[in-house]
This record gives structure tokens, sequence and C-alpha cells, in this order.
């Protein structure tokens, strides 16, 4: 296993164990207070001190886990990113929205203001990193919150770990919902952006596509922000990622606990700059499938990347 892996399931256990005390030692203490108070029993000041302690420990972790479940979760926040870059020309922008990881199961609050949200930018294009759904009863859902999404130049997409592994017998994003992109280059933005993709898995296939395509402004999207440090003596310009949530769950003045990188925290998420390629990880919008659908200090999220241009005419 790599060892950033190792790491993060050491913080994992070792986070799920401080959780266990802190509500094993709340419950303990206040039964124990319970059964002094009606037996009429004195109780120690340390052993009211502990309580209170535990005791406030466990009804702080029960307000968190409530504002994540209801509130965060469905609280969509929009980031905006700009990028200056000679090639495009001086006074021209390309305003890209980007999408992750909508693992869809039905309908939520957040899938439903979605699209309405991200009409509102006004895209030139979307770009989608993968990861679309939890159960195949989401795929109606999916189909409609990308196909109303409105660009100028087009909707596109990869396909993540689990669409790969789970859902590779439904048809995703046929019928004009997104042009997948397999690792072929695509250009549009009337031929000045250079679009570079694959499915989860085909990394071979992005770098064949940067070697090949050389001229314009060469964009990456790849499910996972693990390429990146291969791919950046090719110099491409922008790569948009997702798969790591931002943590979906963060620490204060910690962050992530896990990210299922193979960089671990390094490119947790948010804007890097790797070499002379901007890098973006999108903390997503849905949750892993199988778990509580909480998000807490990290909302999910949409991305504006405004290229703007700094060359020749």
């Amino acid at each position: 296993m790599n060892e950033a892996f190792k790491a993060q399931e050491q913080r994992f256990v070792l986070l799920a164990f401080l959780i266990a005390i802190v509500c094993s030692g709340g419950l303990f203490l206040g039964v124990k207070l319970l059964l002094a108070k009606l037996r009429k029993r004195p109780v120690s000041r340390g052993t009211r001190r502990a309580a209170v302690l535990f005791i406030g420990l466990l009804l702080i972790g029960v307000g968190c886990f409530v504002y994540a479940l209801t509130i965060e979760a469905d609280w969509l926040q929009v980031t905006r990113v700009e990028v200056r870059t000679p090639r495009l020309p001086a006074g021209n922008t390309l305003r890209i929205v980007h999408l992750s990881d909508l693992h869809v199961d039905g309908w939520t609050r957040a899938l439903s203001r979605l699209p309405d949200e991200v009409n509102a930018l006004q895209p030139d294009l979307l770009v989608f990193t993968g990861d679309s759904l939890n159960s195949e009863a989401g795929l109606p859902v999916l189909r409609e919150v990308l196909s109303r999404i409105q660009t100028r130049y087009g909707r596109f997409a990869v396909q993540g770990n689990h669409d790969v592994s789970l859902w590779r017998g439904l048809d995703l994003f046929g019928g004009g919902v997104a042009e997948e992109l397999r690792s072929e280059a695509l250009r549009t933005a009337e031929g000045r952006l250079v679009l570079c993709g694959a499915p989860y898995g085909a990394p071979g296939a992005v770098a064949s596509c940067l070697r090949d395509n050389t001229e314009g402004f060469r964009l990456v999207a790849y499910h996972t922000p693990d390429l990146v440090e291969d791919l950046a003596p090719l110099g491409p310009d922008l790569y948009l990622a997702g798969h790591t949530h931002g943590g979906q769950v963060r620490l204060p003045f910690y962050g992530a606990v896990l990210t299922m990188s193979r960089f671990d925290k390094k490119y947790e998420m948010g804007r890097y700059e790797v070499g002379q390629t901007t890098l973006f990880v999108s903390r997503g919008v849905g949750v892993e499938p199988h778990a509580p659908r909480i998000r807490f200090l990290c909302r999910p999220e949409i991305a504006v990347i405004d290229l703007v241009g700094t060359g020749g005419p």
C-alpha cells in the first residue's frame, strides 16, 4: 500500500478511536451522575468536571453532525479562480465551470438548485471530472442536471473511479448530455482551447494527448490530482480534478483527514501551481456512497475558472 494511504488510514483509525472515547466517556459519566442522583449519593468534584467535559464534547459532536447532515451537505458554494495566460489574446476571457463528484442517488436540495446556480454564472463551457452516481436510480437525475446547464461551447466529462468500476454498462453522458473525453484531443472555443481527458485508470492516454497537441491553451480533465506531477513536464496550462472531496469532513486548523490521493494532503482541495501548470482540485458536490450524507467545513462546490488572455492577437 502507498505510504500516503497508510497515513490516511492511521489518521482515520485514530479519529474514530477518539470519537469512541468521547462517546463512551460521556455516556458512562452521564449514567454515573444520574445513578448517584437517584440514590442520593455524593459525587466528587473531579467526577463532575469530567462529566461536564465529556458530556459537553458529546453534545458539541452531536450538534456538528446535525449541522453537517441537514445544512452544509446542501449549501452550495461558488469558488472563483482567475488564470492569466499568454495562450489567449489580450482582452479575451473564457469562463469554465468545473463540477465534480456529483455521486447522485436521487434529487437533493443541492442538485435541484445546481443547474440554475451554474447558468447564472454564464459559463462558456462546463467540465465535469467524474464520479457520477451512487446508485443506478440516480441516472435520470444526473442526466437532467447536466442537460439543464447552458454553455456557449459545450459540456465535457470524464469518468471517475466509481463510474469505471461500477457503472461501465450505463450510458452516463450520451444523447447530448455531455461530450465524454476518452483520450483524443477536443478543440473548442474557436480552436483556442485543447481538451485532453480520459477515464480514470488511463493515465497514458492523457500524456499522449498532450504530446500530440502543443498549440493552444491545453486543459487536462482527469478524476484525481494524482497525475499532476507526472504531466507537469509536458506543460498543460490547467489541470482540473476532483476525487478528494476536500476531505468531505474537515477538522479545524487541520483540514482533510482522508483524501484517497497518493499525495495525501498535498493537493487536497483548491488551487495549486505545479511547475507551469495550474491545478484545481474540486471539493465536489455529493458524498461517498454507503455513508451518511454529511459535509463539515467542506461545502459542496461550484468552481468558476476565468481564463484571461494576455497574449498577442
